[in-house]
């Protein structure tokens, strides 16, 4: 037997709190994303000699930092579009290389033939099989 608290819990929770509930996650993605960020900063900053004043080494490994992962973003999605595309351009090239075949399978063929043809052919099975 459930619980009644656990049976509660779930009414509440589907009752219309998933967009708040998303909004949570994604503002706490966020959150992550910018500490990530700030301490991958930091590090670089460690990283550059002390003869650099810390204010100057943080923006310029912030602007290095940032022009790395937009150079990357623009690399996948150059990338993804790439592969969408062709394979957009090889299925309209298939259909229209194959439109007058019709469908193949066996079932809901739909043809233009006119009546006395389908007639004619009727005629043909029917002389077969006499």
């Amino acid at each position: 037997m459930e619980h009644p608290k656990n049976n509660q819990l779930f009414k509440i929770e589907s009752s219309g709190l998933e967009s708040t509930q998303h909004n949570q996650i994604f503002f706490r993605v966020l959150q992550k994303a910018y500490k990530v960020g700030k301490d991958g900063i930091e590090a670089g900053t460690n990283l550059v000699p002390d003869s650099i004043p810390r204010p100057i080494a943080r923006i310029s490994v912030g602007v290095i930092g940032a022009a790395v992962v937009l150079f990357l973003l623009k690399s996948f999605l150059s990338t993804a579009f790439f592969f969408l595309t062709t394979m957009g351009l090889i299925y309209f090239v298939f259909i229209a290389l194959n439109k007058d075949e019709g469908p193949t399978g066996g079932g809901g063929s739909t043809t233009t033939t006119s009546t006395e043809e389908s007639l004619e052919e009727a005629r043909r099975i029917m002389e077969k099989y006499k």
